[in-house]
């Protein structure tokens, strides 16, 4: 995880989709080790992250990992076709927590958000590698941070 160099806060979410994503899987380490963020800065942590991935599988047309790439970009459709259900999950924790906020709930949503950022950090560099093969410029999408 690269975060810049002031300390994180969860009330101060990076707007950049890559930054973010190092951002979501430090709240969620946190989370696990029981750090006392209040709830309301958990819901909108969840829901920065969740808005940001939808906008990113919302910019990518179907079809943009056709083509040259093969297991690369058959494995970025797969991610995109799979990443809503994991952000109704990880919305599912959230609302557990919600209803019974205590440790062991907490640190279930944080194990969740960092399995979630750990695949998305491995799909954002996947998309990179795969924009940057000649081959397969053209069958990717452009990366403007989303």
């Amino acid at each position: 995880m690269a975060l810049a160099s002031a300390p994180p806060r969860i009330d101060r979410p990076p707007h950049e989709l890559d930054a973010l994503i190092d951002w979501f899987e430090w709240v969620s380490e946190r989370l696990v080790l029981l750090e006392l963020f209040d709830l309301d800065d958990v819901g909108r942590a969840v829901g920065a992250i969740d808005r940001a991935v939808r906008d990113h599988l919302a910019a990518v047309e179907d079809g943009a990992f056709a083509g040259p790439g093969g297991d690369a970009a058959h494995r970025l459709a797969l991610d995109h076709r799979m990443y809503p259900t994991s952000l109704e999950q990880l919305a599912w924790f959230l609302r557990v927590v919600v209803r019974d906020d205590h440790g062991g709930n907490r640190q279930a949503l944080g194990q969740y958000g960092r399995l979630l950022a750990e695949s998305l950090g491995r799909h954002r560099e996947e998309e990179r590698r795969l924009a940057a093969t000649p081959r397969a410029a053209s069958a990717t999408p452009p990366s403007k941070g989303n």
